[in-house]
């Protein structure tokens, strides 16, 4: 089991990941300090991508070990419908790893799995040396040459 990254934006978010048959779920339960638009009672866009970016790394860290260190280096988030004082759910999958960068797609949803309410693309740079990524080659000439460039 993957930990958490125990930090004071998690406990306020109330951001939580259940194991499935089916993979990793994520899920936020949202108070009133989240909302942005007080007339609709909607969630603010910034919390949306936050839980979104939150489920990305937890995915992240579950497939490369709770001790990768990964960098968000971009994020774009698509926000698809006004996302309303509700629990609200969300799945991760790796897209793409390579050597450095991996790629992360997420979808958010709230009532039906079938009807997101926010999707997000996110790159990051994986800074950890090794991985369980099958398929990753040594990332430095030290890691591919041990006994040297210059050895036989």
């Amino acid at each position: 089991m993957t930990r958490f990254i125990d930090s004071p934006l998690r406990h306020w978010l109330s951001f939580e990941a259940i194991e499935t048959g089916d993979g990793r779920l994520y899920s936020m339960t949202p108070g009133d300090a989240h909302v942005g638009n007080p007339l609709i009672k909607a969630l603010h866009g910034g919390v949306v991508s936050t839980f979104l970016e939150l489920a990305a790394l937890h995915e992240l860290k579950r497939a490369l070990g709770s001790e990768t260190n990964a960098s968000a280096i971009n994020i774009n988030i698509d926000y698809l419908k006004s996302v309303k004082l509700a629990p609200i759910f969300a799945r991760a999958r790796i897209a793409k790893a390579g050597r450095r960068l991996i790629f992360v797609d997420c979808v958010a949803w709230q009532d039906n799995e079938d009807t997101p309410v926010a999707k997000a693309a996110c790159s990051f740079l994986h800074n950890k040396r090794r991985s369980n990524l099958p398929g990753e080659r040594p990332t430095s000439p030290r890691e591919q040459h041990p006994g040297g460039i210059f050895s036989p």
